[in-house]
């Protein structure tokens, strides 16, 4: 039977600052400005929409013209979104981005007050109907209590749940056991604040991912960025290089795209290593597009991108 994959999560509106030049502070800089549909779940399901089908997204959003865009343009794309709520008297959630000249964020500014309102038994009441042929991929705008009913509902399942912890403060809402995950990718920063180990070498995210196998979790990807990612699990520890993109126009959603092309090669049955390969491959034509979520993203796409360079692991 075909998986399905099921994104849950941050849904919002983006709008991103690029600088011209160098950022200054205390004064004024010249900047390019855009403004798109985002958040973590929606952008991972928006780019899983170009690779394969049978995408869910479910998401809140508020009773405004932004919310119902949200909704629209995820059904135009293919994606079901029939469990989504929309929250009334309530705005729909806005991201702020300010990127450098080289397309390297700078600082980022959300207000996600609406997930502090979520009804919980009724924004979950559709989970009880999952089963072994879904894939649950979940970011952490999801409140403290959803997250640990979350887990612990898809370890008694047994159901493949994937988590990016999104941010430092967001990554704290994870309970200590972590049983019920599947596979987990923060970055850098958020590995640190997820086991207090300071992250300053591959060896480094080793100590980390291996505190997190011993809280619950099978798999660990951590995110060093432009620099690649380090695999850790029980079989493999291993660092590998992020392919090479000459030029970076906006790295603001090769994260997102990053853990569509795992997730789209976690429900075709593939290694681990393999769908980081594929992961590694969408991020690379993300960074490359000014779009949160590139136009270009198409399969055919992504094999070009594996195709044009190949990839090495050092195993630890």
């Amino acid at each position: 039977m075909t998986k399905h994959i099921i994104c849950i999560g941050g849904a919002t509106v983006d709008y991103t600052l690029k600088s011209l030049h160098a950022l200054e502070l205390s004064t004024s800089n010249p900047v390019t400005s855009f403004t798109a549909l985002g958040g973590v779940a929606h952008n991972v399901a928006l780019n899983l929409a170009s690779l394969t089908d049978q995408v869910q997204l479910q998401c809140v959003v508020g009773d405004d013209r932004e919310g119902q865009q949200l909704l629209s343009h995820a059904q135009k794309k293919g994606i079901i979104t029939d469990h989504s709520l929309i929250l009334q008297n309530t705005m729909t959630s806005r991201y702020y981005a300010v990127l450098d000249h080289q397309g390297e964020l700078h600082i980022a500014l959300a207000d996600m007050q609406i997930y502090d309102h979520i009804p919980l038994h009724e924004f979950t009441a559709s989970w009880d109907q999952w089963d072994k042929n879904n894939i649950i991929f979940a970011d952490t705008n999801l409140s403290t209590a959803m997250l640990h009913h979350l887990i612990q509902l898809c370890e008694k399942k047994q159901i493949q749940l994937c988590i990016d912890p999104v941010s430092i403060p967001k990554a704290k809402k994870l309970p200590h056991s972590l049983a019920g995950v599947f596979l987990i990718k923060p970055d850098r920063f958020e590995a640190t604040a997820l086991t207090g180990i300071p992250i300053h070498s591959v060896d480094d995210c080793i100590k980390a991912g291996n505190m997190l196998l011993e809280r619950g979790v099978q798999n660990v990807i951590i995110s060093l960025g432009k620099s690649g990612y380090v695999i850790i699990n029980k079989t493999v520890q291993a660092y590998f290089p992020a392919l090479h993109v000459e030029h970076v126009v906006n790295v603001s959603g090769a994260g997102d795209a990053f853990v569509a092309g795992v997730l789209f090669e976690l429900k075709q049955g593939a290694t681990l290593q393999q769908a980081c390969i594929t992961g590694s491959a969408a991020a690379a034509l993300a960074v490359q597009s000014p779009h949160t979520v590139a136009d270009t993203m198409s399969l055919a796409n992504v094999s070009y991108q594996i195709n044009r360079e190949n990839h090495h692991a050092t195993i630890f």
